[in-house]
């Protein structure tokens, strides 16, 4: 197969070359030249990536390895050489035809130097690769779009929807039900892949568990982690905030453990691999109250780490071919409801499932794998034949690694460096997704086309491979559309370090790590205190550089130091989080070096010692995401950023200091999303500012005073016809509410049809504004309310004869005072389709108990379809109405139909699958 990074990266460059190459005058025939072999090697690698990873001999590999260092180096030099055009030209428009003044000879000869080596490799590259690979020549025109993006949405399915579990979740759930002692251990053991963490949740997700436990803690354990470590995922997970957790103590973590779970509680530890002869286990259990009938469950490969714990062993078998087939369908026919509806594939799609031995992870990702392929009887028996290939080569856990290194060869071109990039992150890291599609922007991994950004395009990429199950959802947003944060199996986590590895994608330097560097490797990951030595041997040629919970100031001094050096990096992200080293010149001015990475496209910088940012900031001629997280001590942002015409993205969260946005924000006219933005009335950027950032998507504001608001100043919003996502904060307003209601109170003229998502934070008012509301609003889909003293929905909410409201999804959170009933909103929002309230006491009606102001509650319509719509059933002559049970698997229970006249009695379940309710019609 193809590299995955040349294959991108070529396809990148021949767009440039054929874009703007002919408007390259001085250096015409050598870029055409560049063009003309590139072209050659695109087709070369199209049937290169026929060859299977297995079948790669050793000169092959440095060829194809050769081939992407030249990609590299070409690219490079075509953005040194449209930077310096910008340094020459400001302001100019960008026709490179300047590039011919005598004043640039010393310039053009550099670059004719380094185009001239780097054809002359293409050369060699493609000579040599003649052996290997046997094409026609490029032709022009031809589609090489590469690859089927299949569904663009992720399958939104929890890890605890897995079937075939049943009977095993019902006899662990009579353990711990019946649990009558103390702190009692129950052990999940079985083989890599088989289920053991999917059957932990399914346990978790039951009602009545949950109904039977003050407390729930599930955490991952993994190969490699420290106590105190674990000891502070356990007591986020109690919900202390992090600041509340103090040092590393472990003694003092544990005694916060032992007073948190205070009540009967349910502890679950996933994935433990060893107890280093019981030392941690016994440390952790001092920390576990005994508490009367509460429970421990823990998950593991090796039977003797279970019985070291003194668990009650509970050992997981393969599904049956049953369950296999049942679970594959779900995914592979997700389109048609988990239904096969072509017969010809069926017999097809059970030898592949009988190839996966009956593993669920062997089944779930060859059937992710499956959802993106056409119905082509010849395309699914390729497949076959090709699972049944990496049969015989594979070793320990067949089916598994097999299926893995199929999903992998069978990933769209396009895909496989954006999978690569999670090789960089520590065992069971969470990552936000956010952020990794920001890192696949700067790298140009994903670019807009189509009509689409390259925000839209990156979350379609994360969708491919969240259906693929190469990565697993954890939190969903708020609306529950989409995953905001994930990880990965460690078994595919395993598999793309070793493939990144081989194709020299990254290197990593965990805590106290010092591996040889390749000057090869473009990319450098850091995590924790890692040996200082190292930063400085790494390769000037980084593209992308990231550092994770960084708290040494040697470390940063390395880190500034090698900053000058990596002039053609296109992707910083460091994460400094709890650093208290106020006044250090070492950590004041540790980013004042940045304006040298001219090429840097994203950066991200997650840092408690953060005052500000440097001037410097704006010589970043092609930054295009601006990440701040995380940063509450700093105070303000230069004015240079204002000069950042490439700039897409402000994203700031968590920089509660932040005073204002710099004045002149108006001039970023490619902005399309505002993460943070507090309008002031002088040495800042008002509302009226906005009016010109007419790309704008998503936009978060602040508003702390009613002076920083001008009469009419409001309306502005409606200039922004592509808003798609509103964000309001009133939380820090005091006093003159009653003057911040007035001025935001009118409708929005013309209407915003644009926007989908609104999210209010402690809107001052009693009722709620008058642009909230179907005619403002007509398209809008998600609603999303949080505190206040809102009582009541304004008028203009519930006016049905100027429009329909659209909202699918309707959160409330913390609005104690307000006093709505359930059916006047089910009324107004006819698409209502979820509903999720937490401490709202006084709302009338709603389908579930308001006052407990605890967990959040929820209201699915389907779930409420599906328990009241009886399905009507023939059989002997008698009519009977089915209902499914929830709670205990695939159960039905029917119930016979009684007819009295003209009235028909029916059984309808109302919250509960147990709660039954006799009506007439």
């Amino acid at each position: 197969m193809a590299d995955a990074v040349a294959s991108v990266l070529l396809n990148n460059l021949l767009s440039i070359l054929i874009s703007e190459g002919r408007q390259l005058l001085e250096f015409d025939d050598q870029f055409e030249e560049t063009k003309e072999e590139l072209q050659y090697m695109q087709s070369y690698l199209k049937v290169a990536d026929q060859v299977k990873r297995r079948d790669r001999n050793d000169i092959l590999k440095t060829v194809m390895s050769n081939l992407r260092e030249l990609v590299y180096d070409a690219e490079d030099v075509l953005a040194d050489y449209q930077l310096l055009f910008q340094k020459k030209h400001e302001g100019c428009a960008p026709n490179f035809t300047s590039y011919c003044f005598p004043t640039h000879l010393k310039s053009r000869h550099q670059f004719g130097k380094r185009l001239r080596k780097i054809n002359q490799g293409v050369r060699k590259v493609k000579e040599n690769m003649k052996s290997y690979v046997q094409t026609a020549p490029h032709q022009p025109g031809k589609d090489e779009d590469g690859g089927n993006m299949g569904m663009t949405y992720p399958i939104l399915m929890h890890e605890a929807e897995m079937v075939g579990l049943e009977d095993d979740s019902a006899k662990i759930r009579k353990w711990i039900l019946g649990v009558d002692g103390p702190s009692t251990v129950i052990g999940i053991v079985g083989m890599g892949g088989i289920g053991k963490t999917t059957l932990a949740q399914k346990i978790c997700h039951s009602e009545s568990v949950k109904n039977s436990f003050n407390h729930l803690v599930f955490v991952t354990v993994s190969q490699s982690f420290k106590l105190n470590e674990l000891l502070k995922k356990m007591l986020k997970k109690l919900d202390i905030e992090e600041e509340s957790l103090g040092g590393n103590d472990v003694v003092e973590l544990l005694e916060s453990l032992n007073r948190k779970l205070d009540a009967k509680y349910l502890v679950v530890l996933d994935d433990v691999w060893e107890t280093n002869e019981g030392m941690w286990w016994d440390s952790l259990k001092s920390g576990l109250p005994q508490v009367e009938g509460s429970c421990v469950i823990v998950t593991t490969r090796n039977e003797e780490v279970a019985k070291s714990m003194g668990a009650r062993i509970h050992y997981l078998q393969c599904l049956s071919n049953e369950d296999s087939w049942s679970f594959f369908s779900k995914v592979a026919f997700a389109r048609t409801g988990g239904k096969c509806t072509n017969p010809d594939l069926e017999g097809l799609g059970k030898e592949i499932v009988a190839r996966c031995g009956g593993l669920p992870l062997a089944i779930k990702v060859v059937a992710g794998m499956m959802l993106g392929k056409s119905d082509s009887i010849h395309e699914w028996r390729r497949i076959s034949e090709h699972l049944k290939d990496e049969l015989k080569i594979s070793g320990k856990d067949e089916p598994v690694i097999s299926s893995l290194e199929l999903s992998y060869e069978e990933l769209p071109a396009h895909l496989k460096p954006c999978f690569l990039c999670f090789a960089m992150f520590p065992e069971d890291f969470e990552i936000d997704v956010e952020d990794m599609v920001n890192w696949w922007i700067g790298e140009g991994f994903v670019c807009g086309k189509n009509g689409k950004t390259a925000v839209e395009i990156g979350e379609e990429c994360l969708s491919e491979l969240f259906n693929r199950f190469l990565i697993l959802g954890i939190d969903k947003d708020d609306f529950e559309r989409s995953y905001v944060r994930c990880k990965m199996h460690d078994m595919v986590r395993d598999m793309v370090i070793r493939i990144a590895r081989e194709e020299s994608f990254f290197v990593r330097l965990d805590c106290g790590g010092s591996p040889a560097f390749s000057e090869q490797s473009r990319r450098l990951g850091i995590v924790g205190n890692t040996a200082v030595e190292s930063i400085g041997n790494s390769s000037t040629k980084l593209r992308t550089l990231v550092g994770k919970d960084i708290q040494s100031k040697e470390m940063i001094a390395s880190l500034k130091a090698k900053l000058c050096k990596v002039r053609w990096l296109r992707v910083l992200s460091l994460s400094l989080p709890d650093w208290n080293l106020d006044g250090d010149v070492v950590c004041s001015d540790w980013l004042s070096g940045i304006g040298s990475l001219q090429h840097l496209v994203y950066l991200n910088i997650e840092s408690s010692a953060l005052k500000s940012l440097p001037d410097s900031i704006g010589k970043l001629r092609n930054l295009r995401i601006l990440s701040l997280w995380n940063c509450p001590n700093l105070k303000r942002l230069p004015v240079s950023i204002t000069t950042l015409e490439k700039l897409t993205a402000i994203q700031i969260f968590g920089c509660g200091s932040l005073e204002c946005m710099p004045e002149g924000i108006g001039k970023l006219s490619n902005l399309e999303w505002l993460g943070w933005f507090n309008p002031v009335n002088k040495n800042g950027s008002r509302i009226s500012d906005l009016k010109n950032l007419t790309k704008l998507r998503e936009l978060c504001m602040e508003i702390k005073s009613v002076e920083e608001i001008e009469e009419g100043e409001w309306n502005v919003l409606s200039m922004l016809q592509h808003l798609q996502i509103l964000k309001l904060d009133f939380g820090r307003i005091s006093v003159e509410r009653d003057a911040v209601v007035r001025k935001m109170e009118g409708e929005l003229s013309p209407p915003l049809k644009s926007l989908r998502e609104l999210y209010l934070w402690k809107w001052p008012g009693e009722r709620t504004p008058a642009w909230l509301s179907p005619t403002s609003l007509p398209n809008l889909q998600f609603l999303y309310i949080e505190s206040g003293g809102i009582r009541e929905m304004g008028p203009r909410f519930w006016d049905s004869e100027s429009g329909v409201w659209k909202v699918e999804v309707l959160v409330l959170g913390w609005i104690k005072e307000m006093d709505e009933e359930w059916q006047r909103m089910r009324k107004a929002m006819p698409s209502l389709r979820l509903l999720k309230v937490r401490n709202c006491p006084k709302l009338k009606s709603f389908p579930f108990d308001v006052t407990d102001g605890g967990d959040e509650k929820k209201w699915r319509k389907e779930e409420e379809d599906s328990a009241t719509g009886a399905v009507e059933e023939e059989e002997k002559g008698d009519k009977f109405y089915s209902f499914a049970r929830e709670e205990e698997g695939n159960k039905f229970y029917s119930f016979p139909r009684e007819e009295e006249g003209d009235k028909i009695f029916s059984i309808s379940f109302i919250n509960h699958p147990l709660h039954a309710i006799l009506t007439t019609s």
